[in-house]
């Protein structure tokens, strides 16, 4: 549906960009809403981010590190930002990433999905990938030098035992092990 057919759409009349950072920009918009009154959004504009599943037997791959928006450890699966200067090859992005925090490659990455994290005030983008069949890398890249990590490996039973205290707490890392019953229970 073209989004001038949707009876929700809400035109914009004008946007401000109040910052610009490495991670994201914040724009502030003037928009008229359907009922013709108007409003303001304040969008934060993302590049993106890759979340890869990685299994490796009966176990996924986990990473721990700090998050200071929520000032806690948390396990999640590997992720990472679409840089702006990467293409469009989405599977480039998740090889890096595994590459960066785990130090392994694989030759099966599949595309499992992707979603919007927060639409309501972001279009960040997340795509997620399984990826098995995986080997050590020959070359592995250096972490970024603001990334501290720990790199883990779970059963579902401990995943589960990580929701239920909170160390896992994120939406992608949450579908992960949601999806990851859903391939158990159909037996793959």
């Amino acid at each position: 549906m073209r989004k001038e057919d949707s009876r929700y759409y809400e035109e914009v009349v004008a946007s401000k960009r109040m910052f610009g950072g490495k991670i994201f920009d914040v724009d502030v918009q003037q928009v008229i809403l359907p009922n013709g009154i108007p409003d303001i959004r304040e969008i934060v504009q993302h590049h993106g981010a890759v979340g890869i599943i990685p299994f490796v037997d009966d176990k996924m791959i986990f990473v721990r590190q700090w998050r200071a928006p929520m000032a806690q450890e948390t396990l999640e699966i590997p992720a990472g930002k679409i840089d702006e200067d990467e293409g469009n090859d989405l599977k480039e992005v998740a090889l890096r990433e595994m590459n960066e925090e785990l130090g392994l490659t694989t030759d099966r990455l599949e595309k499992v999905t992707a979603f919007y994290a927060s639409p309501g005030y972001s279009n960040e983008k997340i795509t997620i990938f399984t990826a098995r069949n995986l080997t050590e890398v020959e070359n592995k890249r250096p972490l970024d030098s603001d990334e501290f990590l720990n790199v883990e490996r779970l059963t579902l039973p401990e995943a589960e035992k990580y929701i239920e205290d909170g160390s896992i707490c994120d939406a992608k890392t949450i579908f992960a092990i949601t999806y990851w019953k859903l391939l158990l229970a159909k037996g793959e």
